[in-house]
C-alpha cells in the first residue's frame, strides 16, 4: 500500500511552468577583417555583407562580415497558442575602437530587421517575432557599420562586439 501513496501523491503534483523571457544571443561579432591603412582611411561592412574599402588595403584572408545577433522567446510552457511577440532592440553606446595600434570609431551602423535598416546607438527599435506556436520562437538578425581608422603603429584583425540590448513589450494572442 505506501507504494500506492508515492505513486498518487507523485500525480497529484502540478508542473509547473516558467516565467516567459526573451534573451539576445551574439552569434558572430562585427569583423573588418585585416587591412593596411597608411596614415586613415574607412571600412565599411555593410548588414548585407557589402565591404567599402576608402584607403584601405586588404590583407590575408581574414574574415570580414556584419556582426549577428538571435532574439529568442521562451513562453515557458508548451502551450501552442499563436502569440505576436512585439520586442524593442537597441544599440547600447559604442566606444572607439584600439586595437593592434589601429585606432578607429564606428558610425553609420545599419541592420536587416524590418524598420531597423538604421541604427542609431542609445534609440530603441521595435520588432515582431509573427505567429508564435512553440515554446521558443527566434529572429537573427544582422548589423553592419563604418570604421573609420587612423594608425599609429603595428596592425591587426580586428574584431569588434557591439552591445545590443532587447526588451519585451508584448506577448499577445493572435
Amino acid at each position: 500500500m505506501p507504494v500506492m501513496m508515492t505513486v498518487l501523491a507523485a500525480q497529484s503534483i502540478p508542473a509547473v511552468a516558467a516565467p516567459e523571457s526573451l534573451t539576445v544571443t551574439a552569434d558572430a561579432q562585427l569583423r573588418f577583417g585585416a587591412f593596411i591603412v597608411v596614415s586613415q582611411g574607412s571600412r565599411r561592412v555593410s548588414a548585407n555583407g557589402t565591404v567599402t574599402n576608402d584607403s584601405i588595403y586588404p590583407v590575408g584572408n581574414s574574415p570580414v562580415g556584419p556582426a549577428q545577433f538571435t532574439v529568442t522567446y521562451d513562453r515557458g510552457n508548451a502551450n501552442q497558442k499563436p502569440l505576436n511577440i512585439v520586442f524593442d532592440v537597441s544599440l547600447a553606446g559604442v566606444s572607439p575602437v584600439n586595437q593592434a595600434g589601429v585606432r578607429g570609431t564606428l558610425s553609420a551602423f545599419d541592420s536587416d530587421l524590418a524598420g531597423a535598416s538604421v541604427l542609431v546607438p542609445g534609440r530603441s527599435y521595435r520588432a515582431t517575432i509573427t505567429n508564435c506556436v512553440t515554446r521558443t520562437c527566434s529572429q537573427t538578425f544582422r548589423v553592419g557599420a563604418r570604421l573609420d581608422v587612423s594608425r599609429s603603429s603595428g596592425g591587426g584583425v580586428l574584431t569588434i562586439a557591439l552591445p545590443i540590448v532587447a526588451n519585451l513589450i508584448s506577448s499577445d494572442k493572435l
